[in-house]
């Protein structure tokens, strides 16, 4: 076998079947030429190195094929880079600020001592943030080789509204400075970066769906977050084992949690890949605030943690917000105050939701 021929079927190998045929011999027929021609200057045969060094010149057999494949010829193309970047750095966000929460309670509760748990924090950032990149680079290698018209609407119908993507994704000194003078410059007090959620539905959906993606991996044990979940050990704060207490809520509630994370992930891909889908969204969200809401009531009463966390009128709960404020931590006071705040922001995703679900969207808009 020549080097010709060894050529051609490594480049043979890696071209679609349809047309693999025809490139191949479109290509003996351009080598042959080189080769001729080469030998008509020299007035003899070429050797083996010769003909090596002209084949270098056409390109190694993986980029010569590369330039006959018609789909996509990367993990993420230039037009999905920016949400793709935009979607890690938000990731990466919410992973740095599940991880400083998680060591925080340890450290509180004892566990583990201050150097210990910033050791352990770096260790688990660095392994959890390459899974989170692999992750999200598989994502975009799907979206990638979709068919054009399955493809998100962002990418097929973007508006000028989501440009702003290109600037934040940056994250840099300089555009966090020019957006500040801009609004400055209009007479505001908020940057482009604080009027996000208004201007870019897209952006803040996928931020949103790839922040409870970490939550979801977490969940499941995949990425390797200071272990809140049973097992922990014996967490012991002001006589009470909180450790136990929340080994009983996360076996009562790891599959209803689970789902409920799947969910509202599917719900904000499916906001970023349909746009206009206002009511759709709405309902969604609706249904998930009412989950949320019941999940809280159940916390609130039936868990393990409903006799730590429960009052019995609103004169306990402030006498015990003004021992905290005089400096007597309370725990329990906190985790009171958590759930009580969490109840109220639901209803008012509750409200907000069915009041975007039976008004127009125009009349929505201008609220």
């Amino acid at each position: 076998m020549t080097l010709l021929d060894q050529y051609l079927r490594a480049v043979a190998a890696n071209l679609p079947k349809a047309v693999r045929e025809d490139i191949v011999a479109e290509l003996r027929d351009m080598i042959l030429s080189r080769f001729e021609a080469r030998e008509e200057e020299l007035g003899r045969p070429l050797t083996e190195a010769e003909q090596e060094a002209i084949l270098h010149e056409v390109g190694h057999p993986l980029s010569v094929a590369g330039r006959y494949h018609t789909g996509a010829n990367h993990v993420v193309g230039p037009e999905l880079y920016p949400y793709w970047l935009f979607a890690v750095k938000i990731g990466l966000a919410a992973l740095v600020c599940i991880h400083l929460l998680a060591s925080l309670v340890q450290v509180l509760v004892g566990e583990v001592h201050l150097g210990q748990a910033i050791g352990q924090t770096f260790a688990n950032l660095f392994q959890g943030g390459i899974t989170l990149i692999g992750l999200a680079a598989i994502g975009g290698f799907i979206i990638e080789r979709l068919p054009e018209a399955d493809k998100p609407k962002f990418l097929r119908e973007w508006r000028v509204k989501d440009l702003h993507l290109f600037e934040l994704g940056a994250l840099d000194t300089e555009s966090l400075e020019r957006s500040f003078k801009s609004g400055q410059g209009k007479g505001q007090t908020q940057s482009k970066a604080m009027t996000w959620k208004s201007s870019s539905p897209t952006a803040n959906a996928l931020g949103a769906a790839m922040g409870f993606t970490v939550l979801l991996l977490w969940w499941l044990g995949v990425l390797p977050i200071a272990d809140l979940r049973p097992g922990a050990g014996s967490w012991v704060f002001g006589g009470t084992d909180y450790g136990a207490i929340l080994t009983g809520i996360v076996e009562a509630g790891f599959w209803p949690i689970l789902v409920y994370l799947a969910v509202r992930i599917g719900l904000e891909l499916y906001r970023a890949w349909r746009p206009g889908a206002r009511r759709a969204y709405a309902f969604g969200q609706l249904t998930l605030a009412l989950v949320r809401l019941g999940g809280l009531l159940w916390l609130w009463s039936y868990s393990a943690l409903s006799p730590v966390i429960k009052v019995d009128s609103l004169q306990t709960l402030i006498d015990g917000a003004q021992r905290m404020a005089g400096g007597h931590f309370s725990l329990s006071i906190l985790l009171t105050m958590i759930v009580i705040f969490m109840m109220i922001e639901t209803v008012g995703n509750i409200l907000g939701s069915a009041w975007r679900l039976v008004t127009p969207a125009r009349v929505a808009a201008a609220a």
